[in-house]
């Protein structure tokens, strides 16, 4: 196991930056965000957590998949090339790090591999990061997520007042942590303080969801009267899904200027009303408690059907940044009584 002072942490960066592209919560006028790192300074461990997940650097919020030129003859076309070559992404809450678990099942595991998501899942290295506090909007000991919780980091950093402890668990995170300069071997006493953190974190308590036969229960009232008024202050932004860091939905466009052009992904959401707008002009979800109802059976019930598990990590994303207040825990909570 390795330390380091926090006041060192620019140095840790610059050395990580010596392995790979490198990203990690940067301070912006309106929050934290996920971003990659050109000067070591602008990282920062004062956080709570981001305003987006950082699922964005294994599913772009725009990625190009082909570039094309046309011609008098047609098009010339060309893939992009898939490599994202290595990358590490560091301090990761553990809500988030265990969607990205969540994401390899619909990505990797689904039945159809995407090899974008693939690519950059294998090139990069998972530094999580210790909560040391609770947000009242929190609920991801619902998932069996605690705040000290290292499964699915490569290495884990816990927080010691002014001391940041790191400890591998994984091959790679042992290779890295090994290979990096200016860090100290930790002491006896920092192990147990390690260790007692961990330990400790399943006290920090959040809000916690009984989800016992609730994927069922939102299958029996799938018609019921009770989505139009759940929905009511619902404004159809799309913020909960983008800050989301499990919703995955997406759409493949094609751009053209003048002659070049590409072909896209971008991200989509389920509560846009274009969204399942088919070609013969008919759409299945023209109304708001449509799309509404689709977003939370999807995560509590479809998902849990196709995978086994629900598609939420209580990271309380969706109920922090909603313009109108909704808290999908409750929308929930309160279905389960109808």
């Amino acid at each position: 196991m390795k330390k380091f002072a926090i006041e060192y942490l620019s140095g840790v960066i610059a050395s990580l930056q010596q392995k790979g592209k490198v990203f990690a919560p940067v301070k912006e006028k309106d929050g934290f965000y996920f971003r990659e790192i050109a000067d070591p300074g602008d990282a920062t461990l004062d956080f709570y957590n981001t305003v987006m997940s950082p699922k964005h650097l294994f599913f772009p919020q725009t990625e190009d998949m082909i570039k094309y030129r046309i011609n008098k003859e047609g098009a010339d076309s060309a893939p992009v090339p898939i490599n994202s070559g290595p990358q590490i992404l560091f301090g990761v809450r553990p809500p988030d790090v265990r969607s990205f678990e969540l994401m390899d099942l619909l990505f990797e595991e689904g039945g159809i591999i995407d090899p974008y998501w693939v690519d950059k899942r294998k090139n990069t290295i998972v530094i999580g990061y210790a909560f040391d506090s609770v947000d009242p909007l929190d609920f991801y000991n619902t998932f069996d997520i605690h705040a000290a919780d290292p499964r699915g980091s490569d290495i884990f950093l816990v927080r010691k007042d002014r001391t940041v402890l790191a400890r591998a668990f994984t091959g790679k995170g042992e290779a890295l942590l090994d290979g990096l300069a200016g860090l100290e071997n930790a002491s006896a006493a920092d192990e147990k303080a390690f260790e007692d953190a961990v330990k400790k974190g399943p006290g920090l308590k959040t809000r916690k969801l009984d989800l016992n036969g609730v994927a069922k229960k939102l299958e029996a009232i799938f018609d019921a009267p009770y989505w139009q008024k759940a929905s009511m202050a619902c404004l159809n932004c799309g913020v909960c899904t983008f800050v989301c860091p499990t919703c995955s939905c997406f759409d493949i466009c094609d751009e053209t200027l003048f002659r070049d052009g590409r072909r896209c992904r971008t991200w989509d959401s389920c509560m846009f009303t274009n969204f399942t707008l088919e070609a013969s002009g008919h759409n299945p979800r023209t109304r708001a408690f449509q799309r509404f109802r689709q977003r939370i059976n999807h995560k509590f019930s479809y998902y849990v059907s196709k995978f086994g598990v629900t598609s939420c990590v209580g990271c309380g994303r969706c109920s922090r940044y909603c313009p109108v207040n909704i808290d999908i825990f409750s929308v929930v909570e309160k279905a389960k009584e109808v």
